[in-house]
């Protein structure tokens, strides 16, 4: 029998995300659909099906040379956003410390 699915979870979801997190553990190469189900311990149909997600939704593309798969510049446009945030809020933190800080 199945383990219980966490309340408010999804299955399939968590999955793909299983897979996306493979693949960014392999961005320079990709892997082939075989490598994934192997890392993932997904069955090779599954991991046809969550490919699929990922490219449509435009998280992970096909090598054109190899066939590999990897994950997309998207990902990485993901990422830089998110240090730029990060960046952002550091920041004004920063200057908040400077203005709230006792100066002797």
């Amino acid at each position: 029998m199945a383990a219980a699915e966490p309340k408010g979870t999804s299955q399939s979801a968590g999955k793909v995300l299983d897979v996306l997190n493979v693949l960014l553990g392999n961005f320079a190469h990709g892997l082939t659909p075989t490598e994934l189900a192997k890392a993932t311990g997904l069955e090779p149909s599954s991991i046809t099906r969550y490919v699929a997600t990922l490219e449509e939704k435009g998280f992970a593309e096909r090598i054109p040379e190899t066939g590999r798969i990897r994950p997309s510049v998207r990902v990485a446009q993901q990422a830089m956003s998110i240090l730029r945030s990060l960046e952002a809020a550091k920041s004004r933190l920063d200057e908040l410390t400077s203005r709230l800080t006792i100066q002797r």
